[in-house]
């Protein structure tokens, strides 16, 4: 304020020099101001284009982010689905575990039902061959029925018949026949 009240006193009632030097410092100010504008437009612009380079990197880094999240999400979908189908698994897998173990007691107890038929068969197929001739000859027939290189041949039958031969052939007291 007090710099202006000087300017308008020497305006109005100085001397041709001090007009001369007033010129001069107004000259100088108004290049002075001049030179900061345009160093202000030139800050004032690179602030302009560092903001939208700003801009631009957070647009990239919120589509990024917004990519990483569908992902993720994506993700932990998928592994809850696995997991569900894992859980259900394993309580498949238990629930067929018990139902196998009492199937198993079931069969265990018809297997001893089973080797008393077996015994039986084997009794109703040796019967009549009450000397080592005859049971020399049934053996044979019978392995020829169910040798397991027939197409009806059963390797389990031809284990029990060995057995059962043996047993008879002891019982005979005739030693192995073949």
């Amino acid at each position: 304020m007090e710099d202006m009240r000087k300017i308008e006193e020497v305006i109005l009632n100085g001397s041709m020099d001090e007009l001369a030097e007033l010129r001069l410092w107004l000259f100088k100010e108004s290049c002075r101001l001049e030179n900061m504008e345009s160093s202000l437009s030139e800050r004032y612009a690179r602030l302009e284009a560092d903001e939208m380079a700003f801009k631009n990197r957070m647009d990239a880094a919120e589509r990024k982010l917004e990519t990483a999240t569908k992902k993720l999400n994506n993700d932990k979908a998928l592994f809850d689905q696995r997991l569900a189908i894992l859980n259900n698994g394993f309580e498949q897998l238990t629930s067929d575990k018990k139902r196998l173990e009492s199937e198993y007691r079931r069969l265990e107890k018809e297997k001893s039902y089973q080797r008393e038929n077996e015994y039986d068969v084997m009794d109703l197929l040796f019967r009549g061959a009450n000397n080592p001739l005859t049971l020399k000859k049934r053996y044979k027939d019978l392995m020829k029925m169910f040798h397991p290189d027939n197409i009806c041949g059963d390797a389990d039958m031809v284990r029990l018949i060995n057995q059962e031969y043996d047993d008879l052939c002891r019982q005979y007291d005739m030693g192995m026949i073949n």
